[in-house]
């Protein structure tokens, strides 16, 4: 990049220096370009605690198999109302977040299921 000062003040070496900073706006230097930032490349999803949970079997619940359209997707091995939902609540909830099959509905019906179940106290 060529200087904008007096050709014969400036060194024939010039400086490198960062772009967006003072120092790029003064005489005699050569800016770096920006770094590039990844914003199109494909990231892999993290793996919720729901799931690392699930596989761990620490969750008791288990999936229902029956007629196609049963209207609950999961079988408790623990009843709702004995469960502790300081621990297991933000567990489903953090679970809403998956978008793989089987967890994605698991969190959903586990979520509707102890809130509909759990008293003012217990939520």
């Amino acid at each position: 990049m060529s200087c904008w000062c007096k050709p014969r003040t400036c060194p024939e070496m010039l400086r490198h220096v960062p772009a967006f900073t003072v120092q790029a706006r003064q005489c005699c230097v050569t800016v770096w370009p920006p770094c590039t930032i990844p914003l199109f490349c494909i990231r892999r999803s993290r793996i919720s605690r729901f799931r690392r949970f699930f596989l761990r079997g620490d969750i008791p619940i288990a999936r229902e198999y029956g007629t196609r359209c049963t209207k609950h997707f999961i079988k408790w091995h623990t009843p709702p109302e004995q469960l502790n939902y300081q621990r297991y609540l933000p567990l489903f909830f953090d679970g809403l977040c998956e978008s793989t099959f089987p967890y994605r509905e698991f969190a959903r019906h586990g979520v509707s299921d102890l809130l509909a179940v759990g008293t003012e106290r217990q939520i």
